[in-house]
């Protein structure tokens, strides 16, 4: 993943693009693209329109990539449908909208998009285009989280951290800054975070923390494990 956790404001002016796992464009790949996308198949709409986003192999050009990720994103494709929301959200090839970006946000979230779950965390927690809720920001963080997201881990921990949304919670909060750090070490806030939490926590309340985020980092175990922490304390 190129960009790792942030402030809000710094997630929210980040650049369309934000797609990994481009192809390196050749002459016959892009010709098989364009047939291909020209036939309604969307993961290759999908390809064209991150080519024309990014300058592979083509002359960059915003308004086209927005073309062939809308054809992609109206088929139901979750990776076209959040990259089309961050041209809105960016007003790249686009008049910039914040209430279509949400649109299309969501769409891709309720597919399961991790970022666009993040995403939609980041806008609710600032009130960006949507009223101020917590309690809807710790939702989505949530499931992005549980994806693996490291960003979302960190700021559902910062969260915890102080009781916005969600119960306040030391314990929880150090576990989802560990598990943060784990997934994505560079650049990332959260080990500064736990480390200054851990200061005001007891040894009983690290260990605890600790044995909470060796359970978040199983695979498919992250709700699950914070459920049963939770439904555990008085």
């Amino acid at each position: 993943m190129r960009r790792v956790a942030m402030g809000l404001l710094g997630l929210l002016a980040l650049p369309s693009g934000w797609l990994g796992g481009t192809a390196t464009a050749d002459d016959s790949g892009d010709a098989e693209a364009i047939r291909s996308a020209r036939a309604g198949d969307a993961a290759a709409q999908l390809e064209l329109g991150e080519r024309y986003d990014l300058g592979r192999g083509v002359p960059q050009d915003f308004t086209e990539a927005v073309r062939w990720y809308r054809l992609s994103a109206e088929q139901g494709n979750a990776r076209a449908q959040f990259a089309l929301a961050e041209m809105y959200k960016n007003g790249d090839g686009v008049a910039r909208s914040l209430p279509e970006a949400l649109r299309w946000y969501r769409r891709s979230a309720d597919q399961g998009h991790a970022g666009a779950q993040l995403l939609l965390g980041v806008l609710h927690e600032s009130g960006t285009g949507v009223a101020e809720d917590f309690a809807e920001a710790a939702r989505w963080y949530r499931r992005s989280a549980g994806s693996g997201d490291a960003r979302a881990q960190l700021l559902l921990g910062n969260l915890y951290n102080v009781g916005q949304g969600v119960p306040k919670s030391a314990v929880i909060a150090y576990a989802l800054y560990t598990v943060s750090a784990a997934r994505e070490p560079r650049g990332n806030p959260a080990s500064g975070h736990r480390t200054e939490l851990a200061a005001s926590m007891s040894a009983a309340e690290i260990e605890a923390a600790e044995s909470l985020a060796l359970g978040l980092a199983k695979p498919g175990n992250f709700s699950a494990a914070l459920d049963r922490f939770a439904a555990s304390r008085p």
